[in-house]
């Protein structure tokens, strides 16, 4: 008999370090996650061109610039089109293009600081003359140290490539 006692013991302690161990893993695999932000690049400041006006469109919260269209030359890769991230903001921007008829992002900005503005960019490739359906997606992460995602937005616009 006290070897029976002594086996449903044994169980039960199993059961127990069993059901510990669920949660613990469950805690570890939903639990907050540390972030480090050791390989984070922003962009450098860059100087407004005399010629050129400032397109904006913003709105209460986070300000979102919004484009009509984007003109660029054809078959080049180094395009001049101003990007901006509103100085009133408190957020960090990460500006991307994407085409959605070819699904694929041609453009990706590093870290963009409120008040601060691109106006030469890097395309991934170069595009030939033409329209195309663009949207300019903008991720928005806390302007602090844990860098935290907060609501992005897209702006759906028209890339006009001459």
């Amino acid at each position: 008999m006290n070897f029976l006692k002594s086996k449903k013991k044994v169980i039960l302690i199993l059961l127990i370090i069993a059901v510990i161990a669920g949660a613990f893993a469950i805690y570890q695999y939903t639990g907050p996650k540390e972030v480090t932000n050791y390989d984070v690049e922003f962009e450098t400041d860059q100087e407004k061109p005399e010629d050129e006006s400032t397109p904006s469109s913003v709105e209460e919260g986070i300000q979102i610039p919004g484009y009509e269209s984007i003109t660029i030359p054809a078959g080049t890769t180094d395009v001049s089109v101003e990007l901006m991230n509103p100085e009133e903001n408190n957020v960090y921007f990460e500006i991307s293009f994407y085409l959605p008829e070819t699904d694929e992002t041609i453009y990706t900005s590093k870290m963009i600081q409120p008040g601060q503005h691109l106006y030469e960019i890097t395309l991934d490739k170069a595009m030939e003359a033409g329209e195309y359906p663009l949207t300019i997606r903008y991720a928005t992460y806390s302007a602090d140290e844990a860098m935290t995602p907060r609501n992005g937005a897209e702006v759906n616009c028209t890339l006009i490539v001459r």
